[in-house]
């Protein structure tokens, strides 16, 4: 996931928001005390934020994340649940905004909301501590280091064009992505550059 901005939930907020969440779950997932919820402004959206719900209820804690728009009891919730369908279905009601600052940030929500067998597909523009998950070898930093870069943007008559580089499962791949005005992503082309690397994504859920 991105680096957001993650503010506390206000106390008076609380409540409500886990009685919402809960309501999406077929079971009372999230309890008062024994959760913690945090919310992050998202930059290619005016009307939606991103709200992380992580319960210590069960072990390992589990994690969730939902869409919000509004405050209190007049807010709307929407469960991410492992596909883009959440995303591309509410995008004509985000206030999406899409440009060359913003369309990156997007991509990257987009693929990292997609779980899988082998975890998310990770658009990285360079390396962090997040980057891997086992102690590399000198060779293999060296390697992923030498990979990474950041993504080329084009805009087209139809939105943008994405040259990225991409972290799936224990590899490395170059991918070309196409971005709509209206938000739906398709990836057209992609490359396989290494693998065998410890880079495989941790799994909360």
């Amino acid at each position: 996931m991105p680096q957001y901005n993650w503010n506390e939930i206000p106390d008076t907020q609380n409540e409500i928001l886990i009685k919402k969440i809960n309501e999406l779950s077929s079971f009372k997932m999230f309890t008062p005390g024994r959760a913690h919820l945090t919310i992050t402004d998202l930059p290619f959206y005016s009307k939606f934020k991103l709200l992380q719900a992580t319960t210590f209820s069960s072990i390992p804690p589990v994690t969730m994340h939902y869409l919000v728009s509004g405050n209190g009891e007049d807010a709307e919730v929407i469960k991410m649940n492992g596909t883009r369908e959440p995303i591309f279905e509410n995008n004509h009601r985000a206030g999406l905004i899409l440009n060359a600052q913003t369309v990156v940030a997007y991509a990257t929500f987009v693929l990292g909301a997609v779980q899988t067998e082998e975890g998310s597909l990770r658009l990285v523009e360079s390396v962090d501590e997040n980057t891997f998950t086992d102690t590399p070898t000198p060779q293999q930093r060296k390697e992923v280091t030498h990979l990474i870069r950041p993504a080329k943007v084009v805009e087209t008559a139809d939105g943008f064009n994405l040259d990225v580089i991409m972290l799936y499962g224990d590899s490395v791949y170059r991918a070309d992505l196409e971005v709509k005005k209206d938000g739906f992503i398709e990836i057209k082309e992609e490359e396989l550059l290494a693998q065998g690397l410890p880079i495989r994504p941790i799994f909360l859920e």
